[in-house]
């Protein structure tokens, strides 16, 4: 009994991680990029335009081997201000 109270306590409120995948596409403009998809297919994250399929794709494994370790920062970002002359 103890086990199972430990377990459900463990567990109360915490969703299941979505599954996610990286994939790679080539756009109407011959210019290639990697997003990051969940489970329904909704898209998460982009990236800018490649001039090939495997520079996206070293790219989008970059950035999933490095975002492993990656520190998760909050920042206000700073106004800035435009100087008229």
């Amino acid at each position: 009994m103890a086990t199972a109270t430990r377990k459900a306590h463990a567990t109360a409120g915490v969703s299941e991680p979505a599954s996610l995948a990286f994939r790679t596409y080539r756009d109407n403009g011959e210019h290639y990029h990697w997003e990051i998809v969940d489970s329904d297919g909704a898209v998460i994250a982009q990236s800018g335009s490649f001039a090939s399929q495997d520079d996206a794709e070293r790219a989008a494994r970059e950035v999933h081997e490095r975002a492993r370790c990656a520190p998760f920062e909050s920042r206000v970002a700073e106004e800035r201000h435009a100087v008229v002359a």
